[in-house]
């Protein structure tokens, strides 16, 4: 079975059967920072992972835009880059990404929400901040939820979500999709969030000579 896999960026795949199975995974949301002293934030989500058959027309160009990875920040909430086939048809959303915290944040929730596909599957949660000195880690990529400082395990291809920070930045998520870290701080510098991390896409058919066998 022929199978293209996407890492980053806009692709234009050109169809080569009428029937194609589209598998996408968002890209991560990124872990909460810190910036109290002391201080922890939360675990970010992992992306969403939607699998669909789609009729394409063979011949007939569609664009492939695999979500990049997400850059945790000290102050802001980051969410992860959605992942697309041609725009609409197929949309894998990024995961939710974690606040900043003066003292203790919860994780982000992973969700099916606006996720178009035959199947959606929410990404991962993240870890919440059990205290002030403990952040959250970060969810699986496609699922897996975090349970505080445990990052959550995807199933693969999907990433696992990225590790804790101690007394330094969250760490970063796992391809495909996994979420950041939340970030400690236990002096007066603030800390990023870990990294969300990009998504995936892996397209794939069967040859025409299976299909005329039945083969599906």
């Amino acid at each position: 079975m022929p199978v293209i896999t996407y890492s980053a960026g806009t692709t234009a795949l050109v169809a080569k059967v009428r029937n194609h199975r589209v598998r996408l995974w968002g890209g991560g949301g990124a872990g909460g920072g810190a910036t109290g002293n002391p201080s922890a934030g939360g675990g970010g989500a992992g992306g969403q992972f939607v699998q669909s058959q789609v009729a394409l027309a063979p011949g007939t160009s569609y664009n492939v835009v695999v979500g990049a990875a997400s850059t945790g920040s000290t102050s802001a909430t980051v969410a992860g880059n959605d992942s697309t086939f041609n725009s609409t048809t197929v949309v894998a959303k990024g995961g939710a990404g974690a606040a900043s915290s003066t003292s203790t944040t919860t994780g982000a929730a992973g969700a099916t929400t606006s996720g178009v596909g035959d199947s959606v599957t929410a990404g991962g949660s993240g870890g919440n901040a059990a205290g002030t000195g403990t952040p959250g880690a970060g969810g699986g990529g496609g699922g897996g939820n975090a349970s505080g400082t445990t990052a959550g395990t995807a199933t693969s291809p999907g990433g696992n979500g990225g590790a804790v920070g101690s007394n330094g930045p969250g760490g970063a998520g796992n391809a495909y999709g996994g979420g950041g870290g939340g970030a400690h701080a236990n002096n007066a510098t603030d800390r990023a969030g870990g990294n969300g991390a990009a998504g995936g896409a892996i397209v794939d058919w069967l040859p025409p000579c299976m299909l005329l066998l039945g083969m599906t």
